[in-house]
């Protein structure tokens, strides 16, 4: 089935793929950085397996339930983004 497949293709690119090869920071896209020209294979596939496991459990969902914060916006807080016209970093209310 599809999912097996690309379970098979994902471990064959883990176990052979140069972790610290560049990929290409796409620019089509607000909210990729600008500063950044690119980012290491380990890099998405720690990215890739932290949003896997933050949507499995769908913990997301509830979390933004209680404020309406993404992950976005919690992590902008905690790495100390300047806001954007996309995005604000999340603060508690007052």
């Amino acid at each position: 089935d599809a999912y097996a497949a690309q379970n098979a293709e994902t471990l064959r690119l883990a176990q052979t793929a140069d972790l610290d090869a560049a990929v290409p920071v796409p620019r089509d896209s607000p909210w990729f950085p600008k500063d950044v020209e690119a980012w290491s294979v380990r890099w998405v596939f720690l990215h890739v397996i932290s949003e896997l496991a933050r949507h499995a459990g769908h913990a997301d969902i509830i979390r933004e339930s209680i404020d309406g914060a993404t992950m976005y916006e919690l992590i902008a807080a905690v790495e100390h983004w300047e806001p954007q016209p996309w995005l604000t970093p999340w603060s508690p209310k007052t």
